[in-house]
């Protein structure tokens, strides 16, 4: 098995921020960096799974970096780093409209 044939299918960033992104939101970009034996697909699941555990408003995320651990000639261990971005919550207004 190869890098490239666990590849998963990612939208371009035109069918993602085409779909997801709203406007009049601000956005907070994280980087967290999923792992996986099993592959690439695998890595970047559990990465978004335990980010969706912690952090509210999920709503995209981009693959920047693919790195793996190599061993007798396979790679045994995969390391994906994602860009993720949330949507901020909306301030709390005071009770004196301030």
């Amino acid at each position: 098995m190869t890098v490239s044939d666990t590849a998963p299918k990612i939208a371009s960033k035109k069918q993602l921020f085409s779909h997801s992104v709203e406007h009049g939101h601000t956005y907070r970009v994280i980087e967290v960096v999923g792992t996986s034996e099993k592959g690439i697909d695998d890595a970047i699941r559990s990465a978004i799974d335990r980010a969706h555990q912690t952090i509210r408003g999920l709503s995209w995320c981009e693959v920047s970096r693919i790195t793996g651990h190599i061993k007798n000639g396979l790679v045994t261990h995969f390391q994906v780093t994602l860009k993720v971005g949330f949507t901020l919550d909306e301030p709390i207004k005071s009770a004196s409209g301030s």
